[in-house]
């Protein structure tokens, strides 16, 4: 099965997103506070965008996309100083990382949205096990073959996101003896993991995007 039309961008332009805790400051416990803190964030303008996620502890944000990282780095502090005002009246606190180390997952409730209803009722207590949290660095590419072609100058700096991505050692109270359980959490779901194998079933070799096949696990 061939992969649907690649969504084009300028090249090498930038965006971030961010998934974010929302911890109760007063025992540093995930709350459920999400709906409380975007109903705030909507009395005024807001830099980028901020969006629920699938748990009521958690909130998500985007900036808007960038040519030069300075303007990125910098609406970026402006989203962070607002979130936290809003934060400061809700006597919540905002905080990354790729896991909570002692939330309990059934403890969680669903963000009331269509598509989070519809994706807890497909994976039952998966859904809420997906409290997880982390950063998305997004680039802008014109072609899929562009796009590839990055993605093949990046592999000598797998070791580095390795190293940037160990930040998630506990949960549930305990040490995993993972450096990035987060990881684990992120399994269960479909689209995640390795890019699509070739058409030839030889992904390491394929050098332009139309020897790609979308995988039987992301096809339904």
């Amino acid at each position: 099965m061939a992969l649907p039309p690649f969504a084009q961008s300028h090249s090498l332009t930038m965006g971030v997103e961010l998934e974010l805790q929302l911890v109760s400051l007063s025992d540093f416990d995930l709350v459920a506070a999400s709906p409380d803190m975007l109903e705030l964030l909507e009395r005024a303008p807001f830099p980028g965008n901020v969006t629920p996620e699938i748990t009521e502890s958690m909130i998500e944000i985007n900036s808007s996309v960038h040519t030069h990282h300075g303007e990125l780095l910098k609406e970026l502090r402006e989203i962070r100083d607002t979130l936290l005002r809003a934060g400061d009246r809700l006597n919540v606190g905002v905080c990354g990382g790729g896991t909570h180390p002692f939330q309990q997952w059934s403890q969680r409730k669903i963000f009331s949205k269509p598509r989070f209803r519809e994706v807890s009722a497909l994976y039952g207590y998966l859904a809420k096990q997906f409290t997880v949290f982390g950063q998305h660095v997004h680039i802008g590419c014109k072609s899929g073959d562009e796009a590839l072609y990055l993605l093949h100058a990046l592999n000598r700096y797998i070791p580095h996101f390795i190293a940037l991505s160990s930040s998630s050692p506990f949960l549930q109270g305990s040490d995993t003896q993972f450096n990035s359980a987060r990881l684990n959490s992120v399994f269960p779901f479909r689209c995640r993991g390795a890019r699509p194998s070739s058409s030839a079933g030889t992904p390491s070799s394929a050098t332009t995007s139309g020897a790609w096949k979308t995988p039987a696990s992301c096809a339904a």
